[in-house]
């Protein structure tokens, strides 16, 4: 007997889109929200505050201009933008595989997934060397730079709409 092909959207693949879109939606928040948090130790206290990636663009963009650098800042701004760009791309791509079940769709969603993955662990990794450096930078005042809730939703969201990517171009 020939199988039957089935019609229609199975619910796995609709959780997997859902996944892929609420990864895209925290990545690309993620973005615009506070990326570090740094605390500076003075002789009164201690200081907090925070910078989105905006503010280290600009700081990057100053100490361009005085013949220095943000060690660090221009990749970790690339990894978080590949991120949240090849996470939205995989939804988009699955989205479309469902509508024209082109197994191709399905493939190249799965690389956007795993580009996704890499570039938002790469992200985090690479925001922990930056606050490092800019920490190092002025250990006589006792700063310390950790990434804040920007950096882990980026993080969370290409890491779980990437798997999902992944899952789905496996499902497939």
């Amino acid at each position: 007997m020939a199988k039957k092909k089935k019609k229609g959207v199975s619910v796995l693949s609709l959780v997997l889109v859902l996944v892929m879109i609420v990864g895209a939606a925290l990545a690309f928040t993620g973005l615009f929200l506070d990326w570090t948090t740094s605390k500076t130790n003075v002789v009164i206290g201690s200081v907090e505050s925070n910078a989105t990636l905006q503010d280290w663009a600009e700081m990057h963009d100053s100490a361009v201009k005085l013949d220095g650098e943000v060690k660090y800042f221009v990749v970790t701004n690339m990894f978080a933008w590949i991120a949240a760009a090849a996470v939205a791309v995989a939804a988009v791509l699955f989205i479309l595989k469902l509508v024209i079940r082109l197994k191709l769709l399905s493939t190249l969603g799965g690389i956007a997934g795993i580009v996704g993955l890499l570039c938002a662990v790469l992200a985090i990794v690479f925001t922990i060397l930056m606050g490092n450096e800019y920490a190092v930078g002025n250990e006589t005042i006792g700063n310390s730079v950790a990434p804040a809730i920007g950096c882990y939703l980026l993080t969370v969201g290409g890491v779980l709409g990437g798997a999902a990517a992944i899952g789905g171009a496996v499902k497939s």
